[in-house]
């Protein structure tokens, strides 16, 4: 008795004791499926290796500063007046919040103005100072020999150099005048139109990470402004919301509410399908049970290895359900046809274990090959997929074998599952294509050749530009419309003429900051094309050298009397008294700067002026991954301090950019060894060389004319690889010769039966199990999220190509060579080719 028989009649004896095991292991595997799904962390950042340098500098920097993670509430519709009345009560309102929820509120800068104003003469040169004193000097002697009628030559040209000076320095008096971030916008979409808004920045007092604070602080702001209620103050005055925080929350939202809806419809659509295919409601629980199970248990061990899940992982539960269930379909599919055929529910059974155990192994290997492929990879956004992807295949096969035995058997005790009398089910679908490959097999084979040959033009097309670097296409899709955070985020950058969010980086003293700072700014000035804005950091807001300086000020200062500046126009003269220092003007620290400018620059244990702030030029667009990595590649380059931790978002979307590019293509070119040797070991056991290498090629034949058209088709539809559909390559070696291996193993078993014949009968259930995976992945286009909506378009279009290179063109190239043996005068002596039946057709006939 073969090793399969044994078990299944070891299996029926003992099916409660298995069952209740199998109970308790998946209700185990349900407790950390819940606690699994509880724990949904769409942060870019969990995407990354925890060993990058972006990831560690990341962690270090938001340990030491709390992070810059931020909510932009955007007040406009009303007048300027109103805007600010609102804008004070909501600050205030805000600033008795926790600090773990609110760190600050940026919204006024005229605090910064009213200090900085009369100490503006501490920040240039000691040189320039000195310069314009002289200027100043001959300036004054100048214009009183003029009165003499005795003057020479042009005026020395102080309104030139004030205005040099003052401009170097303009950021010190803030972007606006009236002391709010305030000012008009363009409007989109209608040229020479503008809009008043008004933006305030709350900076999150906690870890950007920590997803609890970050829909916290987004509850706590929206709740303090239903509170007020904006309508009672104007109107017209709305409030709108952007920024880190906000768009987190969407996106989390997002995720969970199209993984409730994509779940639903992947378990009642693949329900269906499996009822429908087999004719007979029993074939769910027969094989839903043991899925469940499988499934259960798959998520049970991801969350003791892994802990959570990110947006990568989220909807790996409909793909596990959508691949596991292959086993399960072509095992009972067997079975089924079996009983229909009059045998008994032991012996069908064990036919069934018997003649499918090895192609579904070689299958769920394949994919959990594929999906383990990416173990290989530190992108955790890879490796945790590939983690629970490849879990789950295992899983699946062994609950499969394990449960459905005794269940099935169990079950034919009670009340038998097929009907008396009743015939095989034999789709339409698989008929028509059983019909193509027998009555046009040539027509058919050249088809494919011919389409082969499309896709090698599209593959090329597809290879020049296949990374997508427009992270707008992976956001969710509402985000970017108008009214949405994306479209308010762009107005805020125009507003500032800067992006909001800074490159953060740690010295480790004042002095290291300065040197850093001012390495930046040399280079930021030195370069007309950089990709850097404004530098924040104590060499900015406290000058060096004050002490020296104070004299010259004192002279220049005793020199711009109301008399003197005469030649000035009123209003430039006004100005230049505005910035005039006091008598007593004394030199200035960190500790001397108003709040709004230290707490920028002051570590969590208290250390002021270590921090230094990159923002990125409002030149670029922080959306454009190739604007972003010019950006990351700019600021690396500077030859900054090895032990200064380097963090921001941009960064962490370059090093993603830079791990697809690395991790990608080895996890595919890994997948892709690991499926040929599976395969080639697989339909090598108990045969002669030869003939399984034979077996094997025609296998992976049909998978690469599989991969060749899916790519191909990508290709044509001009899709482009991501962090999240890269996978998408990997995995579609493993999913797709899945059905070439059934097609092809059951062609071996049934050694005299023409390979039309195999498309009629294992083709049904081959494209029930392709059906299935679809639907698994189909589920993805639910998603609000681009970047899954385009890995389940891909993944689909994977699943197509697949499935039609095993069920038509693999089966049209072997009819046609059958054929070759039926034709009138062939050799009679002559033996099968290597991978046909063994059998002599013509002696068979």
């Amino acid at each position: 008795m073969r090793p399969s028989e044994r078990w299944v009649r070891f299996a029926d004896r003992h099916r409660t004791v298995i069952l209740a095991v199998c109970a308790v292991l998946a209700l185990a595997g349900g407790v950390g499926a819940v606690r699994l799904y509880s724990d949904l962390r769409p942060d870019l950042s969990e995407l990354l290796p925890a060993t990058s340098k972006s990831a560690v500098d990341l962690e270090n920097v938001t340990s030491r500063v709390g992070g810059f993670a931020e909510q932009t509430v955007i007040l406009s519709g009303a007048d300027a007046v109103t805007l600010q009345l609102f804008a004070d009560d909501l600050a205030e309102k805000l600033d008795a919040a926790p600090k773990d929820l609110v760190r600050w509120v940026e919204y006024r800068v005229d605090e910064i103005a009213d200090f900085y104003r009369p100490r503006l003469l501490l920040f240039p040169e000691k040189a320039e100072l000195e310069q314009l004193r002289d200027v100043l000097a001959r300036r004054i002697a100048w214009e009183q020999a003029s009165r003499e009628g005795k003057a020479e030559g042009a005026a020395p040209d102080v309104e030139g150099l004030i205005a040099k000076l003052g401009g170097d320095r303009k950021e010190l008096l803030g972007r606006f005048r009236d002391g709010y971030t305030m000012g008009q916008v363009p409007v989109p979409g209608k040229p020479g139109e503008k809009m008043t808004i008004l933006a305030m920045i709350v900076r999150l007092g906690s870890a950007p990470g920590d997803y609890g604070k970050v829909a916290a602080l987004n509850d706590l702001v929206r709740k303090t402004v239903k509170e007020l209620d904006p309508k009672k103050y104007a109107p017209a005055l709305e409030v709108t919301y952007g920024g880190y925080v906000t768009s987190t929350v969407m996106e989390h939202d997002a995720l969970a509410e199209d993984l409730v809806w994509a779940t639903l419809l992947v378990v009642l659509a693949v329900a269906a399908a499996v009822a429908i295919y087999n004719r007979t409601w029993k074939a769910v629980p027969a094989v839903g049970i043991p899925l469940l199970a499988g499934v259960l248990a798959t998520f049970g061990v991801a969350e003791l290895a892994v802990g959570h899940l990110n947006s990568n992982t989220a909807f790996l539960g409909s793909i596990v359900v959508g691949n596991g269930i292959n086993v399960g379909l072509i095992l009972f599919a067997r079975y089924l046809e079996e009983r229909r055929h009059g045998v008994g529910p032991i012996p069908a059974m064990q036919t069934a274990v018997a003649t499918t155990w090895l192609a579904t192994l070689t299958a769920a290997l394949a994919a959990g090959v594929s999906y383990a492929s990416l173990l290989s990879t530190d992108f955790r956004g890879f490796n945790q997929f590939g983690l629970i992807g490849g879990v789950g295949m295992a899983l699946s096969w062994l609950f499969s074998y394990v449960m459905t035995p005794p269940l099935v058997l169990a079950w034919e005790r009670r009340s038998p599952i097929t009907r008396d009398g009743q015939r095989p089910s034999r789709p339409i679908f698989t008929l028509a294509l059983s019909h193509l490959v027998e009555r046009a097999p040539r027509v058919t084979t050249l088809a494919a050749v011919l389409l082969s040959a499309v896709s090698v033009f599209f593959v090329a097309h597809f290879a020049k530009d296949a990374l997508e670097y427009d992270f707008r296409n992976l956001r969710d899709a509402s985000a970017m419309e108008k009214g949405g955070p994306g479209w308010w985020d762009a107005r805020v950058d125009d507003l500032f003429g800067e992006h909001l969010t800074p490159t953060a980086l740690l010295a480790k003293d004042e002095a290291q900051a300065r040197e850093i700072a001012r390495r930046i700014e040399a280079h930021r000035r030195a370069t007309p094309a950089t990709t850097i804005g404004s530098v924040v950091s104590i060499e900015a807001f406290v000058p060096p050298g004050q002490e020296e300086k104070l004299p010259v000020v004192r002279e220049i200062r005793a020199l711009a009397t109301r008399e003197n500046l005469s030649f000035l126009a009123p209003d430039r003269r006004m100005a230049v008294e505005a910035v005039l220092p006091p008598a007593d003007l004394r030199p200035f620290g960190a500790t001397d700067l108003p709040d709004v400018l230290r707490r920028q620059l002051t570590e969590m244990d208290g250390r002021v002026g270590t921090p230094v702030l990159v923002y990125p030029s409002g030149k670029i667009d922080v959306w454009n991954g190739r604007d972003v990595l010019r950006f990351t590649e700019e600021l690396r380059a500077l030859g900054l301090p090895a032990d200064a931790p380097v963090a921001s978002s941009l960064l962490v979307f370059a090093d993603v950019l830079y791990a697809i590019q690395a991790d990608g293509p080895r996890a595919t070119l890994l997948s892709l060894v690991g499926v040929v040797l599976l395969v080639v070991v697989a339909f090598g056991i108990g045969k002669r060389s030869v003939r399984s290498l034979a077996d094997a090629g025609w296998v992976l034949a049909a998978l690469a004319v599989g991969v060749l058209w899916f790519v191909g088709l990508a290709g044509a539809l001009h899709l482009r690889l991501n962090m999240l559909n890269f996978i998408a390559l990997p995995i579609t070696f493993g999913i797709g010769v899945d059905y070439a291996t059934n097609i092809f193993q059951r062609r071996r078993v049934d050694h005299a039966r023409s390979i039309s014949d195999i498309v009629r009968t294992t083709g049904g259930a081959v494209a029930l199990c392709s059906l299935t995976t679809i639907i698994g992945y189909a589920s993805l286009l639910v998603a609000r999220n681009q970047a899954l909506f385009s890995f389940g378009l891909l993944a689909v279009l994977g699943e197509l190509a697949c499935l039609a290179a095993a069920l038509v063109a693999l089966p049209a190239v072997l009819r046609w060579r059958e054929r070759s043996f039926e034709r009138p005068g062939a050799d009679a002596g002559r033996g099968a080719e290597p991978g046909e039946s063994g059998v002599d057709l013509r002696a068979a006939r």
